[in-house]
């Protein structure tokens, strides 16, 4: 897709180029020819225009590497770094010669072909007539309304990319995550094996560190757990029910699996469906008690009566004997949250299901901390601390804000998004540039044509419509090639795209009425010279 933006701006740049030195190849006609009559060889001339085009497309090339470098730190800050080999994004030797070639490539060929062009044909009734009616042949006036069409009807598919990512983007913001993220710090720690060998000092490690924390003046709720929502710590492994036999051909679940300490369902803001969240009396002598969410004990239980019933971890279900240590008992049912990607289709929900961090003590948890009020990333000094005065040599390391979790896990919709917003802001302007170039080019071959229609007494305001309605004409056809062609290029996005459909009326809408006003803008001064022609200055000139 991004790459598609490229091609798309670059070739809108490039039809502006050929459109622009077409018209001046136009007014170079005179030149050309009393060169060549003068003894000039074609050659020589050819290798003029050549050499201009070559100078204008290194120092285009220069330019967009440092536009390009400034647009490589701006992505830096936006999160690339999270796009898979995003840390290999560079402005190396192969990028640098990779631009300089195309755009000295681009520059000759859109700019020299309008000069060799001229060069090719008959030059000699330039010295048969004074052409002094100003006005270009009929071919060269739609070769100049194509390019500026094709220059729309880019810009158009540009902008509905944009405008579709847009509001996708803006659709995955408004999914709710099924916890509350404002005002929550979270952070890893890990603990060596060398100075907690077992379970009982991690243990004792884990219950300290909750407390303490807790206890802090700012701090509202604090838990923690070994899979937090958007840390990437993952894991997963097959459950199921007790005494349940799979149909033939059905696979077990391997849902999500997660240790959490008391509170930490509070401290997220996850809700309780049924039962209750673990607490004290689920220690290491307790009955081993698990924790479902609604997605995985509706899949099971699908008339809400999970409670109470008894989960197989650790051996195989169905078998006549079942060990103690692999049976536990479901206590509480939570609401399903999204894990990874708020945009995940529920079709691709596995459930989860939390032990308690007193029955199966891990070495490594993260820490979430909700804060009373203000800023949470604010608990983050007295979080260490705490730390400190229980074991000085543990760093708490990885702190993000659960918000700022959530955010990088939509880089890579949201700078899809911003580089796609740049390059329909790139076409637009192009496309303006084109507009306006276009129509001030024909006004000025017409000047002779204007000042004759005004000295017999034409209004000024009918030549303003005809110069306005001339561009908005080259722009309807323009728009309309553009909407043909978006309709099928914006199904190629689809899979990208969350919650609006590729052929969203509004987004047609809303760029339709942006690109005829920016035309409209374009078409007006234009318009505006061609009333004040002077009638006496055009007829003597």
């Amino acid at each position: 897709m991004l790459w598609a933006g490229v091609g798309f701006v670059l070739l809108i740049g490039c039809v502006n180029i050929a459109n622009l030195m077409l018209a001046r190849a136009q007014t170079r006609t005179g030149e050309v020819a009393t060169r060549l009559a003068l003894g000039a060889g074609r050659r020589r001339v050819g290798a003029q225009a050549l050499t201009e085009a070559v100078v204008m497309g290194v120092l285009g090339g220069l330019l967009g590497l440092l536009v390009g470098w400034a647009g490589i730190e701006m992505l830096t800050r936006l999160g690339a770094a999270d796009l898979p080999r995003g840390q290999e994004i560079s402005l190396d030797g192969a990028v640098v010669l990779f631009t300089l070639i195309l755009a000295v490539g681009a520059g000759v060929l859109f700019g020299a072909i309008p000069m060799v062009q001229l060069m090719r044909g008959d030059l000699s009734p330039v010295f048969r007539t004074e052409n002094r009616s100003g006005t270009a042949s009929r071919r060269a006036v739609v070769l100049r309304n194509g390019l500026v069409m094709s220059q729309v009807a880019l810009a158009f598919v540009m902008l509905i990319g944009a405008g579709l990512m847009l509001l996708s983007f803006r659709a995955a913001l408004s999914v709710d995550p099924g916890f509350e993220p404002e005002g929550v710090v979270t952070g890893f720690v890990s603990l060596p094996a060398t100075r907690y060998p077992d379970g009982d000092a991690r243990r004792q490690f884990w219950d300290r560190l909750r407390q303490e924390v807790g206890a802090l003046p700012g701090v509202e709720r604090v838990g923690l757990t070994s899979s937090l929502p958007f840390s990437g710590n993952n894991s997963s492994s097959v459950i199921a029910p007790e005494g349940y036999v799979p149909r033939p051909g059905e696979s077990l679940l391997s849902p999500r699996q997660s240790v959490v300490s008391p509170g930490f369902f509070d401290a997220l803001g996850i809700e309780i469906v049924e039962g209750r969240a673990f607490d004290l009396q689920d220690g290491p002598e307790a009955s081993q008690a698990i924790i479902l969410d609604r997605w995985l004990a509706d899949r099971y239980w699908p008339d809400g009566d999970a409670l109470g019933r008894r989960m197989v971890y650790g051996a195989i279900p169905g078998q006549d004997s079942i060990p103690d240590d692999a049976l536990w008992t479901i206590v509480g049912v939570v609401e399903t949250i999204k894990h990874n990607d708020l945009t995940a289709p529920e079709a691709e929900h596995v459930g989860a299901y939390h032990f308690p961090v007193a029955q199966a003590s891990r070495s490594f948890l993260t820490l979430a901390a909700r804060a009373r009020s203000g800023d949470a990333e604010a608990l983050t000094p007295a979080i260490r601390d705490v730390l400190a005065g229980l074991d000085p040599e543990l760093p708490f390391f990885g702190v993000q804000t659960m918000e700022s979790r959530i955010q990088e896990s939509l880089a890579q919709r949201r700078i899809p998004l911003v580089l796609l917003g740049v390059f329909a802001g790139v076409a637009l302007f192009l496309a303006v540039v084109g507009i306006y170039g276009a129509l001030a080019y024909s006004v000025n071959q017409r000047v002779r044509e204007i000042g004759i229609r005004m000295a017999v007494g034409s209004e000024p305001g009918r030549i303003f419509r005809e110069v306005v309605l001339r561009g908005l004409a080259v722009t309807g056809v323009g728009l309309g090639v553009g909407v043909v062609a978006a309709f099928f290029l914006s199904r190629l996005i689809e899979s990208l795209l969350f919650g609006v459909r590729p052929a969203d009326p509004r987004v047609m809408a809303a760029v339709a009425g942006v690109l005829a006003l920016v035309a409209l803008l374009a078409c007006i001064l234009p318009a505006r010279r061609a009333t004040k022609v002077d009638p006496a200055s055009a007829l003597g000139s």
